[in-house]
């Protein structure tokens, strides 16, 4: 075992205290682990996540059961020193609804990158991250409803971030 993290808290109400609680172990690249939330005041299990996932440096598979009824799963690949690619997927239970998306991200220099997203509900992601000096980053992004292209509604970002 590489690794085991775990880790628990308690929400108190007045109708009885919450518990939550987690664990991660990791082996050789692989990770398991499991989240909770236990109500103690009705006596029943409110939430139960479980993942799986194995990760190298260029590449990471991850799975999930949320509750018994979403189930996802993502693949990244990082295709070179400047490209990086990702694909995910999600189904819920009683629902034919499934969700899909892809995303990229290119390095265009040290100190500056594009990405872009794409979902299948038509929503598409694009963003430029610039660097002006050391701590200081600039964030440009749009989501465009591809669906409603004419209607708006479409979202447009700006983001400065700074370290100390």
């Amino acid at each position: 075992m590489d690794f085991l993290h775990m880790n628990t808290d308690v929400d108190l109400d007045l109708a009885g205290p919450v518990i939550h609680g987690a664990a991660v172990l990791g082996y050789t690249g692989w990770l398991t682990g499991y989240q909770f939330s236990f109500d103690t005041g009705k006596s029943k299990l409110i939430k139960s996540n479980f993942a799986v996932g194995y990760a190298t440096s260029d590449f990471v598979l991850h799975t999930n059961v949320n509750d018994g009824q979403e189930f996802g799963g993502s693949v990244y690949q990082k295709v070179n020193g400047k490209l990086q690619t990702g694909i995910q997927l999600a189904w819920t239970a009683g629902s034919n609804a499934t969700r899909f998306g892809l995303g990229c991200k290119y390095q265009l220099d040290a100190d500056a990158s594009i990405s872009a997203k794409v979902n299948n509900s038509s929503q598409i992601g694009l963003g430029y991250n610039q660097k002006l000096r050391e701590g200081v980053t600039l964030t440009l992004s749009a989501m465009i409803d591809g669906k409603n292209f004419n209607q708006g509604g479409h979202k447009l970002g700006l983001g400065i971030e700074l370290e100390a």
